[in-house]
């Protein structure tokens, strides 16, 4: 449903920032809110340019949550339960979030676990093996990878 926006001049300036914002790199709701009001705008002018950059493809939160996903896995070596976790507290909804997670190829996911898991397991300076493997679970666990990951992984590498 596409709304037509009238802005005042004045107004005009923080659409046009707000656009340049998210041209420059993609953007959830929540990111774009937080920066109009840290430019000044208030509440009721926030929610009309949101509105508008919404209707106006400047932010596609299917979109910010693919690309999120991709770039936390990649990047960051995340898991889903973390890479849930921050897209949740961006306030996305679970449905987009939820989509988003089940369109990462599962490929490239476990192949980031698994060399994630093989470059720690080989930094654990423990001779106790239980020790070492309880460490390794424990950094891929807070990497935001389950245990039924980390446990397909470790025994891939022959943990």
């Amino acid at each position: 449903m596409s709304h037509v926006h009238k802005f005042t001049e004045s107004e005009q300036a923080y659409v046009s920032k707000a656009e340049q914002y998210c041209a420059t790199n993609e953007q959830c709701r929540s990111a774009v809110r937080d920066k109009l009001r840290t430019w000044g705008a208030d509440k009721d002018l926030t929610e009309r340019i949101v509105e508008h950059l919404v209707d106006n493809d400047f932010i596609n939160e299917e979109r910010y949550c693919r690309i999120y996903c991709d770039s936390k896995i990649s990047l960051q070596k995340w898991g889903r339960i973390k890479i849930a976790y921050q897209l949740r507290s961006k306030r996305i909804d679970n449905k987009t979030i939820e989509q988003a997670l089940k369109n990462i190829d599962e490929q490239i996911y476990f192949e980031t676990l698994q060399k994630l898991a093989e470059g720690k397991a080989q930094s654990i300076n423990d001779d106790d093996p239980h020790k070492r493997k309880t460490k390794l679970m424990t950094f891929l666990a807070s990497h935001g990878f389950t245990a039924g990951e980390i446990d397909s992984a470790l025994t891939k590498i022959g943990l």
